[in-house]
């Protein structure tokens, strides 16, 4: 990572979609304050560079969903849980229930 990143600053991917804001930052990683869907953690290994305004990552959109993290410290925990009100069965369970099957 070139420089360091810092809460408040603007996260941009490399094709230039602005993702949302730091919302708190550790040596190995960062918290995106996203608009309108869940916030998430980043590797710092994905920032290409970073100044107090902006930070500029080395992936596209397109690819970030490989790079997000529930937290700050697990790389491959990013919603290894299903929320029980999003589990499939739980969802069939209500639905048969309220006689609305699919």
């Amino acid at each position: 990572m070139p420089d360091k990143v810092i809460a408040g600053a603007k996260v941009v991917t490399s094709d230039g979609k602005e993702l949302g804001t730091v919302k708190e930052a550790e040596d190995r990683a960062f918290h995106v304050n996203a608009p309108r869907q869940f916030d998430y953690w980043l590797q710092s290994s994905v920032v290409k560079s970073a100044s107090a305004d902006i930070v500029v990552l080395t992936i596209a959109e397109s690819d970030l969903s490989a790079y997000k993290m529930d937290n700050a410290h697990d790389p491959d925990a990013f919603q290894e849980k299903i929320p029980r009100e999003l589990d499939p069965d739980k969802v069939r369970a209500d639905r048969m229930d309220r006689g609305q099957p699919f």
